[in-house]
């Protein structure tokens, strides 16, 4: 889609010398490495989403050991409250962002002229395109194979589907997608309980075609040359980068600058897709939790 409609065509955007302002360099080997942090403190004030998980995943079968079941309930209990905690604060935090995009946006158009809101205009078009597409030509025949009842499918996830949508944030939508799929198609708590938080990490569709998107995207708009193999190599890169992305609002941009540096291609067109981020996420935010809900119900039937 984004190489037939072009959308970065004509943005003409004057590039710097600087190919990027970050030293993140995305390698398979070195993304493979990365999982097992030097500690979980490092992990957590670095941001790696990966190591943070093997932490996680690591203190969880520990707990598990753990013969005493009071012991058990009561860590349980307080890393729920904590979570609870976090999200509120992260809400607070992210309540500020329309401002801040805003802001990028007047600056955009000031430097650019008007002429580059109808570039970014067609950017959210093709996403969005590109998005249905997938659902329909991908989604749609997968359940009809694994035997999932399509349209009570998405009579039940259109809930959680618009409420990821508004929001741009996987979390938010957690827990309705869970109720809708434990009361309404009657999947067991403990199924649900698994495969919908493993997926928000591991298996985000949307996201990894939204960054596919916005570094062919900023390759245009800075008249930057990217042949088809090189296209490919970026998308199956950023299929292994996006595995462990933090499910909250722009958390994909972090992954879309270090993408452009390794691939060489100019950040300057990252204030462009800054500027209208935030209506992209929010669509690979639903289909992430979309996808999500449809592979808990195959789960469950097969």
């Amino acid at each position: 889609m984004v190489n037939i409609t072009k959308p970065g065509k004509g943005t003409h955007i004057e590039h710097s010398d600087n190919v990027s302002a970050t030293n993140n360099t995305i390698t398979w080997d070195g993304e493979l490495f990365k999982i097992v942090p030097k500690s979980f403190f490092a992990a957590a004030v670095d941001g790696e989403i990966l190591q943070i998980v093997f932490c996680a995943l690591m203190f969880a079968i520990g707990l598990c050991k753990v013969p005493s079941r009071n012991v058990r309930q009561a860590m349980i209990s307080f890393l729920h409250a904590l979570s609870e905690t976090m999200f509120k604060v992260t809400g607070l935090v992210m309540n500020y962002a329309p401002i801040g995009i805003g802001f990028s946006i007047a600056a955009t158009v000031g430097k650019n002229g008007l002429g580059v809101l109808v570039s970014l205009g067609k950017l959210v078009g093709v996403l969005y395109g590109t998005l249905a597409i997938f659902i329909i030509v991908v989604f749609v025949p997968i359940m009809l194979i694994s035997r999932v009842p399509v349209k009570k499918f998405f009579l039940t996830t259109w809930q959680p589907f618009l409420l990821a949508f508004t929001t741009a944030s996987s979390e938010s939508a957690l827990p309705k997608a869970m109720e809708c799929l434990e009361h309404k198609m009657g999947i067991p708590k403990k199924i649900v309980g698994f495969v919908i938080p493993t997926g928000y990490s591991f298996n985000l569709d949307g996201t990894s075609l939204y960054l596919s998107l916005a570094v062919i995207y900023c390759a245009q708009a800075t008249n930057t040359s990217l042949p088809l193999g090189k296209q490919l190599v970026i998308m199956l890169t950023l299929m292994l980068t996006t595995k462990g992305m933090a499910a909250v609002p722009r958390a994909s941009f972090v992954v879309l600058s270090a993408a452009l540096g390794n691939f060489n291609i100019p950040n300057d067109a990252l204030s462009l897709v800054l500027g209208v981020d935030a209506f992209m996420d929010m669509a690979r935010t639903g289909v992430n939790v979309m996808g999500g809900q449809k592979e808990t119900q195959e789960y469950w039937i097969i």
